[in-house]
């Protein structure tokens, strides 16, 4: 398992390009135990970091907050779908080491610019599958919004606030 900035590059089951190794059709990835956790790990105010592959889990957790918030906002499932391609493909996003990095404390700066890259890619790969699989949780079939995951939009992990909507 190759780790970059403490965290771990784990498999992934995802056609999104990056450095991530491919997981297998059934294998259970990252992004589903994230996403399949959520609920249970929001509620926490702290976490107990056990090695990289929490740090990736936690990282994970951050940013499907993130895409709740953002997904809170649309009414229909098309509006969300829009907006979470968008959020998934962002270029532009904070890294451990950058100062708007929420943590800091807890997830080391990258070392070189290889790691840099790395860890770049992986997250991008992480976003764009996170917002491609989150989808169908966010919204009920005839397209309007799921409110026993659009609730979670209001609730903090490990008490950090999500950067604001705009």
């Amino acid at each position: 398992m190759r780790v970059a900035c403490n965290m771990a590059i784990l498999p992934l089951r995802t056609a999104a390009r990056g450095p991530a190794p491919i997981a297998g059709a059934e294998d259970i990835d990252i992004i589903d135990e994230a996403i399949n956790f959520f609920r249970a790990n929001v509620f926490f105010s702290t976490f107990d970091f056990q090695g990289g592959a929490d740090r990736t889990l936690v990282v994970l957790t951050l940013f499907i907050s993130e895409a709740i918030v953002k997904a809170a906002r649309c009414k229909t499932k098309e509006e969300g779908s829009k907006l979470l391609f968008g959020l998934g493909v962002e270029k532009n996003f904070a890294i451990p080491g950058e100062p708007e990095w929420q943590l800091s404390g807890h997830i080391s700066a990258p070392q070189t610019r290889e790691e840099t890259d790395l860890i770049r890619g992986y997250l991008k790969q992480c976003r764009e599958e996170i917002c491609a699989r989150i989808l169908e949780k966010l919204y009920n079939e005839d397209g309007s919004p799921n409110k026993w995951w659009m609730c979670f939009s209001k609730r903090q992990f490990m008490g950090i606030k999500i950067r604001p909507v705009g």
